[in-house]
């Protein structure tokens, strides 16, 4: 039985391009909302158009697999991976700013007769 699932997180590292299926496709590992799991995400041709760069936020939906491997340590991992149907994405290029912007001054207040109520 194939699972389905849909994610929301933050591109790790810029993505990496492969071929699968006879298709150049594209790998992007994102750190997922709510459960903190790295997931790898596969971008397939129909979703080429979309620009995705590391630091953009992303929402995939699409069949979900794990798989159980060893990561460089040696140390048994999980690999979570998402064949995305559906993705929308979110420009991260503007997250903060190094100084921050300082607070406009409060407006006079009202009084007297131009008081509105």
């Amino acid at each position: 039985m194939s699972e389905y699932m849909t994610i929301a997180g933050i591109v790790q590292f810029p993505p990496r391009e492969r071929q699968a299926g006879g298709k150049q496709v594209r790998d992007v590992l994102i750190r997922a909302i709510g459960d903190n799991k790295n997931y790898s995400i596969t971008v397939w041709p129909e979703n080429g158009d979309i620009t995705i760069n590391k630091g953009d936020f992303l929402v995939a939906d699409g069949k979900y697999s794990s798989s159980v491997g060893q990561n460089k340590e040696g140390a048994q991992v999980t690999y979570h991976n998402l064949s995305s149907n559906t993705i929308f994405r979110l420009d991260g290029s503007n997250t903060g700013s190094a100084a921050p912007t300082p607070a406009a001054a409060p407006a006079a207040a009202a009084s007297g007769d131009d008081f509105p109520f």
